[in-house]
Formats: C-alpha cells, sequence, structure tokens
C-alpha cells in the first residue's frame, strides 16, 4: 500500500515537471540569481566587514517573523497572479523568485556571519526550510498562474494560488511557530 502511494506521488511529481519544465527551470534560475545577488549585496553593504553581535543584543520572536514573511509571501502570490492575467505579463511572475531568492542570500549571509552558531542553527532549522518550502509552493502556484491564459481564468487561478498559499502557511506555522518552541527564532535585521 505504501508503495503505491510513494509511487503515485513519484508520478504527480513526473508528470509536473513535464508539463511545467521551463516555467520550473526558469524559476530555479532566477532563484538560485537572487541568491547569489543576496550575499553579494550584503556583503558589499557591510564592506566584508560584520559586527559581532552581544548575545544581550539578539532579537527572538518566532510568531513576529511568522507574520512578517506570511505577508511578505502573500505580496509574492499577488505578483504570481498577474501572470494568468494575460501571456505577456507571465515574465513579471519572475519577480516574486528573484525576491525570495535575495532575501534567502541575505539571511544566509547574515545569520553565518552575524549571529555566529546560533545563526548557523536557525538557518539550518528554521529559515533554510522555510525558503525551501516556499520556493516550492510559489513554482507549484507559479507554474499554474502562468498556464492560466487570459482575464477569464484569473478567478480559477486565484483559488489555486490561495489553497497553494494556504499550504504554504501551514508549513511555515509549523516551522516558525512550532520549531521555534525549541529553538530560538533570531530576527534577522541588518
Amino acid at each position: 500500500m505504501k508503495m503505491t502511494g510513494l509511487r503515485t506521488a513519484r508520478g504527480v511529481v513526473k508528470d509536473f515537471l513535464k508539463e511545467n519544465k521551463k516555467s520550473v527551470l526558469s524559476f530555479g534560475i532566477v532563484f538560485a540569481l537572487g541568491i547569489a545577488v543576496g550575499i553579494f549585496v550584503t556583503i558589499s553593504a557591510a564592506g566584508g566587514e560584520f559586527e559581532r553581535v552581544a548575545r544581550a543584543d539578539m532579537e527572538f520572536g518566532a510568531v513576529k517573523v511568522f507574520f512578517t514573511s506570511a505577508f511578505a509571501v502573500l505580496a509574492g502570490y499577488g505578483v504570481l497572479l498577474l501572470a494568468a492575467c494575460a501571456p505577456a505579463l507571465a515574465p513579471v511572475s519572475l519577480l516574486s523568485f528573484g525576491v525570495l531568492g535575495y532575501f534567502f542570500g541575505k539571511y544566509m549571509c547574515l545569520l553565518v556571519a552575524v549571529y555566529g552558531a546560533s545563526g548557523i542553527l536557525n538557518l539550518i532549522v528554521v529559515y533554510m526550510p522555510f525558503f525551501l518550502c516556499t520556493f516550492l509552493c510559489m513554482t507549484v502556484a507559479g507554474a499554474r498562474a502562468a498556464r492560466a491564459v487570459g482575464c477569464g481564468r484569473v478567478r480559477a487561478s486565484a483559488i489555486v494560488l490561495l489553497k497553494v498559499y494556504g499550504v504554504n502557511m501551514a508549513v511555515d506555522f509549523a516551522i516558525f511557530v512550532l520549531v521555534g518552541a525549541f529553538v530560538k527564532v533570531i530576527v534577522v535585521g541588518f
């Protein structure tokens, strides 16, 4: 029984990748470029030097980070919805992936360089799963929105995007709030 479910899931993923190869590839490339730009800009802004923050100066807040990220990700899904309005607006959906990658690169750099061992723990346990889960959910939503043609399908795309956003927020809640109960989530600021 388990193998059948695994085969079915694997088949669904293969079909999705086959049908949306160009979208997934372009989303992945823009996300990776965003990470590189985020790291480069963060290091350049600090002049290659980061101050060590004393433990007393760190701000922790899992719920604060969850709600802030929820609104930011919602804006990203709103940009993805523009792709469903017209085929000419489909490239605009890449903006969400570039911004997501930029912040992932920035947070990676800051968590490692500024916050030391606590930052590395937060990166591995909290922030990396958040960004990767959000990337996967946005990839599914973006591919669905990019395949929709014309304003008649905007409503259907909006419903799909809201469902995927709900799944994304449920996983993010588990990451930030439930895992955050055991690992103090650092509020990243620079």
